[in-house]
């Protein structure tokens, strides 16, 4: 049987290495011009999702399930989360190492893979952010069961997903 998540894996790495848009991060000067009322992170290509949908960030746990490639953490850094960034792409968990070590904040980088149990306790995350990957999985229901386990009650759970059009050309 293939493996189709290291396939994935190792195509994520292929596309950050070539510079893939979704691979970029975010550099210094936009990281300094960060605040409350001035940001802009992507669940989807076009649209930056509203602010009002993070809610207060100081101090919340925030999960970046297969979120690496280092634009959207270190903004919710910079805006006081505390974040994980759990990511299956060596390059992309490495991005997200060398600007939270440019930036100088604090990162949790996990190496795993998103169909398989997530190694966190229930209700650890007041947030999970998920940019549109579920695209890569056989079985979506078992990474929603997972978010649903991992997210304390009351949490919020940000989801990009893909109508699979882009599939047919």
């Amino acid at each position: 049987m293939i493996d189709y998540t290291k396939i994935n894996s190792e195509t994520w790495d292929s596309w950050a290495e070539d510079g893939c848009e979704w691979s970029l991060p975010i550099s210094h000067e936009e990281y300094e011009k960060t605040t409350a009322d001035n940001f802009g992170i992507y669940l989807t290509p076009c649209i930056t999702v509203p602010h009002e949908w993070f809610g207060e960030l100081k101090g919340k746990k925030v999960l970046g399930l297969a979120s690496g490639g280092d634009q959207q953490m270190p903004v919710l850094s910079k805006l006081g989360a505390e974040c994980t960034v759990f990511d299956y792409s060596d390059r992309q968990l490495e991005a997200e190492r060398m600007v939270s070590e440019r930036e100088g904040y604090d990162i949790r980088i996990i190496k795993g893979d998103m169909s398989k149990i997530l190694p966190f306790k229930d209700e650890s995350f007041d947030l999970i952010f998920h940019p549109v990957s579920n695209n890569y999985v056989e079985d979506v229901y078992h990474v929603w069961n997972e978010c649903y386990r991992v997210l304390k009650k009351g949490g919020r759970l940000l989801a990009g997903l893909d109508n699979g059009i882009d599939y047919l050309f």
